[in-house]
């Protein structure tokens, strides 16, 4: 017969499954927007958090909304090289 191997193991979950609980929030990118369409936005990285369950930190950047008088908060993947 032969042996089980890794992969297989995977499959079936128990220990192999991510650490899910206290997760800091989905990373996405920024909606396409108008003003992201006809020109750029300025962001600020506020900080760079690390995520469990996650291979790459995330990076929370602050960005002035366009249209209303307020900031917003994204959450991204933060790149090599980035920064607070």
């Amino acid at each position: 017969m032969g042996r089980v191997i890794r992969a297989q193991r995977k499959g079936a979950g128990s220990i192999f499954k991510a650490h899910t609980v206290g997760r800091k929030g989905a990373a996405h990118l920024r909606v396409f927007d108008f003003a992201e369409r006809h020109g750029y936005i300025r962001g600020i990285v506020k900080e760079i958090v690390h995520d469990p369950g996650r291979g790459a930190p995330l990076a929370k950047v602050v960005f002035r909304d366009p249209y209303k008088y307020k900031l917003r908060t994204e959450t991204f993947i933060a790149t090599e090289g980035m920064y607070t």
